[in-house]
């Protein structure tokens, strides 16, 4: 290999350690391959903002109707019209359309004050403690809590909505996510909803969408059908709660690390919009928008070909020292100017005010409680997905740092162990998890055959099964397969000590929540 070859810049969208930080590749790609080519992947990249944002307004050659995730463009799926976001003009306009009418910026802004009471929910418990993790306590809570109320989904039902469709953008790290129609994109989660609104119409945007009237891309007026409300609200949902989650993340983080303008905000909290922008384009959420190439078009004196994949990458055009001084430095009272986090043209962002607003109103709740912490770097843990980034779990020790330093018990010689009580786990456990909106019971039921264990797992009216349980010593786990109100994979984890239980649950790969649980006496 020359030594040309080897030193050329190499970016793999899929590769763990440019997930983990991508903004050196993102330099090296805007300076060295404006226009880069990755031939393992099949697809063209654009790196500066310039270029980015022309590409982004450029629907003729640069199409959104087979995708905008370099995962469903190369699966060349046949989408459904009404995932508008995966349109182009004129199915994209009549769809948008109708949805801008139920999400206007006066309906948005109206929500503020139960948006500021649902983060003093979830942060009010924990006042007088010192740690609280960012996305567990409040990031995968209140944006969820937020479009399930604007949306109409039962309170006892959000999380599970919320972790269908996180699971759907997990990946196994350093591969691509996989796609189909039926799993990704059918909204069939929501059928039972919107049956019940057809005679129980509420004041909510699901019941405002079943009766609405809108002219379709063949100019006939009507309302939708049970499949296009289906998948709007599937959309509406999904982006509902990613976005907002990923940027209360990276403000943790951030500031974190930047305590002098976490101190400037806590002073003066009129500059927190301004904070939020300055989050918003250094750790845009979702780095990443794939295009079709409809046409030849060309970039930087080269021709891209029509029939391949284009990746306009946001999270670097958003660091283009050619429009921002100094882009990779954090700074929020750099001179605003606007980016790319939320698209541009017409595929931008619908919910961008709302995100914004979220965004805003947890950072003004979250500063007024806890003026310090920094991040328990040993727990935190980026999530795995091709298509946003941010964190799964940030949890952080709030205060002083040097608070926490000095009050670190010294090290002693490890206790030796006493023996205790033989635990049997086969049995009946009266269970309950602690989750966002309150306590929920299940009842654990588990038989032993052998060395081999098999279960069920009731709560919430509904019965399922249990799988993969797994005893060392004290230390158990299982999973639960729940399946209502729809499938979601729940995954326990916890110790015994004598006829108690308590550890972990995490429903699917996302966020964990504390549980305890108690044997039941036979006679």
């Amino acid at each position: 290999m020359s030594a040309d070859k080897a030193d050329a810049v190499y970016w793999d969208p899929y590769k763990p350690e440019f997930f983990k930080n991508p903004y050196p590749i993102f330099r090296r790609l805007r300076e060295e391959a404006p226009l880069y080519k990755n031939e393992e992947y099949g697809f063209h990249a654009l790196s500066r903002y310039a270029e980015v944002e022309r590409a982004l307004k450029d629907t003729q050659a640069l199409s959104s109707a087979r995708g905008t995730i370099l995962e469903i463009i190369k699966a060349n799926a046949q989408l459904p019209e009404s995932v508008f976001i995966f349109q182009d003009p004129p199915i994209h306009t009549a769809y948008r359309a109708l949805l801008q009418r139920a999400m206007t910026p006066k309906r948005m802004n109206g929500i503020e004050e139960q948006v500021r009471r649902f983060c003093a929910q979830a942060l009010d418990p924990l006042v007088g403690g010192d740690r609280f993790d960012f996305i567990a306590d409040l990031g995968a809570i209140m944006p969820m809590r937020v479009i399930s109320m604007l949306l109409g989904i039962p309170e006892q039902d959000q999380e599970a909505i919320r972790q269908s469709g996180d699971d759907r953008l997990r990946t196994e790290a350093g591969k691509p996510m996989s796609f189909s129609v039926e799993a990704n994109v059918s909204g069939n989660a929501f059928g039972e909803y919107i049956e019940w609104r057809t005679t129980h119409p509420s004041d909510d945007m699901m019941t405002e969408l079943l009766y609405a009237e809108f002219k379709d891309p063949s100019g006939t007026v009507r309302r939708l059908t049970r499949e296009e409300l289906l998948s709007i609200v599937d959309v509406v949902a999904g982006a509902g709660n990613e976005t907002t989650n990923r940027l209360i993340g990276w403000a943790g983080k951030e500031l974190a690390e930047h305590p002098d303008q976490r101190r400037d905000l806590v002073n003066n909290p009129a500059l927190i919009p301004q904070a939020i922008e300055e989050l918003l384009r250094y750790q845009t959420p979702g780095p990443a928008i794939a295009r079709y190439v409809a046409r030849d078009v060309e970039f930087h004196g080269q021709t891209v070909p029509a029939g391949g994949a284009m990746m306009l990458l946001v999270g670097a055009a958003n660091r283009d020292d050619r429009r921002y001084t100094d882009g990779d430095s954090f700074n929020i009272h750099r001179e605003p100017l606007p980016h790319l986090a939320f698209g541009h043209g017409i595929h931008a962002c619908i919910g961008a005010i709302l995100a914004r607003l979220e965004g805003r109103v947890a950072l003004q709740e979250v500063l007024k409680r806890f003026p310090e912490w920094h991040v328990d770097e040993e727990h935190a843990e980026l999530a795995s997905t091709s298509t946003v980034r941010g964190w799964e779990t940030l949890p952080v020790f709030l205060g002083a740092k040097s608070k926490h330093v000095a009050a670190a018990a010294p090290k002693t010689e490890p206790a030796v162990p006493t023996k205790t009580k033989d635990t049997t786990l086969e049995g009946t456990w009266n269970l309950v998890v602690k989750g966002p909106t309150g306590p929920q019971p299940t009842v654990l039921v588990l038989e032993r055959a052998g060395s081999t264990f098999t279960g069920t797992q009731t709560g919430q009216g509904s019965t399922s099964p249990v799988t993969d349980v797994q005893v060392d010593g004290n230390k158990v786990s299982w999973v639960n397969h729940v399946t209502k109100p729809m499938k979601i994979k729940v995954t326990f984890t916890g110790e015994i000590t004598g006829d108690s239980m308590s550890g972990k649950c995490k429903p699917g790969v996302f966020g964990s929540f504390p549980f305890s649980a108690t044997k039941v006496q036979t006679l």
